[in-house]
């Protein structure tokens, strides 16, 4: 049997990647302004790409919160799956948990598997339901807009992700430009090593810390996985 279908009752749609998870909490922060001087020539493509990684955070935060939204509303209109594809109905064994619910193409591989043949009669009363309740979700996500916002959320993952490998490829040749790579990964690419690391993670992240530090004296005012001002070019 493939994976089974998550309930539409759950609290959150399939993860799209584990960024995902962890971008959860971003927030876009408005740019800092800082002397001249301290952003060197040497590195002036950091500190452009430092200046699209801002405006595609802020695009994020954007489609992040409208996502948001029109999952809640989805989650509160979709309807329940019939009994009969749930663990109360006649083939809620097959189901790992009791929130799980079958789908029709989770039937369809039941009814290729000749080891289940006893499961048969229920599992084709159970497709005409699972078909027409899968129709019913679509409809629901195209009403709420669920479908285009998660689109648009995944697109700003995938930018500020691909925008995150090009600061990589740009070697630094200064202080600051080392500390742009060092907000990068504190807001974006390992937001995790700031909150419940391991040790090797808890030296990494004091390391850019400290970087950042010399840096831009001011202050950090936030830790863990939100999002820091970046300066302005």
């Amino acid at each position: 049997m493939p994976k089974t279908s998550i309930s539409a009752k759950s609290e959150s749609l399939p993860s799209l990647t584990r960024r995902r998870l962890l971008s959860g909490a971003v927030t876009a922060a408005a740019a800092i302004a800082l002397p001249a001087a301290a952003i060197a020539a040497p590195d002036t493509a950091l500190f452009q790409l430092q200046q699209t990684f801002q405006t595609a955070l802020a695009a994020y935060e954007t489609a992040r919160r409208h996502y948001n939204g029109c999952e809640r509303q989805f989650f509160a209109t979709c309807p329940d799956p019939p009994e009969i594809l749930t663990s109360d109905g006649p083939l809620g064994r097959l189901l790992p948990n009791d929130w799980s619910w079958l789908s029709a193409q989770d039937l369809r591989w039941l009814l290729k598997d000749r080891e289940q043949r006893a499961l048969w009669k229920a599992a084709r009363a159970a497709l005409p339901l699972a078909k027409a309740h899968e129709a019913k979700i679509r409809r629901v996500k195209r009403e709420t807009g669920l479908a285009a916002a998660e689109a648009a959320h995944e697109a700003g993952i995938e930018a500020l992700h691909d925008l995150s490998l090009r600061i990589a490829t740009v070697g630094a040749r200064s202080l600051a430009g080392l500390a742009v790579k060092a907000r990068i990964v504190k807001i974006w690419s390992a937001p995790e090593w700031w909150h419940d690391p391991g040790p090797p993670e808890r030296l990494a992240a004091q390391v850019l810390d400290a970087v950042m530090a010399m840096a831009y004296p001011a202050p950090e005012k936030n830790t863990g996985s939100e999002a820091l001002a970046l300066p302005a070019v």
